[in-house]
């Protein structure tokens, strides 16, 4: 009996550790392409294309280990359609609207001060854009991969606050390994954001739940960037730390 339990332990460590290899591999193939064939300077349809690259290899390398495995993309914290949907959107408003009444006491104190610069319909393309642009290049590969498939197996052999924990310290690792710890804020940043991820995906039992969060608050981010040229912000930490 415990040779049988040994092997199931053997048998889960690899999965994480094949998954989270070619995760690696696949984000920095993205980045090679991107700095041998695109120009550095952000443009919309490049990142698009790169995003559509990414979740691409992301489903093809899950739908093999699950084929291996013998399991489904159910079992990976899916349900059916309208429920996955309801899910979404749960952890897309869990993000905006404290994120809106943290918006509103910033401009209410004069915490922060946010001029537009440009027209609306300029704005909104650009929103509806990078909205699908982080959806495909982070929300769902990441969430899939995270939140998903690693949660599951580590699931099986602990319980969900050790879950979360462990899936934190690869998230962690994974970041390091991709070169998104680039900074001192985002070294502070990836361990609660995956500690968030990972509760919300324990408590709704959905991984679109995490995703939902994930797209909202990385793309209400990166559209106040200044290379998007859409805002000029005053207080951009303090915006960051109460919104």
């Amino acid at each position: 009996m415990k040779v049988e339990c040994d092997l199931v332990k053997n048998h889960i460590v690899i999965r994480i550790v094949l998954v989270l290899i070619f995760s690696v591999i696949i984000w920095n193939f993205i980045n090679f392409l991107n700095q041998t064939f695109f120009d550095q300077e952000y443009n919309w349809l490049n990142r698009l294309i790169m995003a559509l690259i990414t979740t691409g290899l992301t489903v093809l390398l899950l739908q093999v280990l699950l084929k291996v495995d013998k399991a489904s993309w159910k079992q990976l914290g899916q349900s059916t359609f309208k429920k996955n949907l309801m899910s979404f959107l749960l952890g897309f408003f869990l993000w905006t609207i404290p994120a809106a009444i943290g918006l509103f006491i910033c401009f209410k104190f004069g915490f922060v001060e946010m001029t537009v610069q440009t027209d609306f319909s300029h704005l909104f393309l650009s929103i509806v854009i990078l909205f699908i642009t982080v959806f495909f290049m982070e929300a769902l590969p990441e969430e899939l991969i995270f939140r998903g498939y690693i949660y599951r197996y580590l699931n099986a052999l602990f319980p969900h606050w050790g879950t979360i924990i462990l899936q934190t310290l690869l998230f962690f690792l994974f970041a390091y390994l991709v070169g998104a710890l680039y900074s001192v804020e985002q070294i502070q940043f990836i361990p609660g954001f995956a500690i968030i991820l990972g509760l919300f995906r324990a408590i709704s039992g959905n991984v679109w739940t995490a995703i939902g969060f994930h797209v909202a608050i990385m793309a209400a981010t990166q559209i106040l960037r200044p290379f998007h040229g859409h805002f000029e912000v005053s207080g951009m930490f303090t915006l960051q730390l109460i919104a």
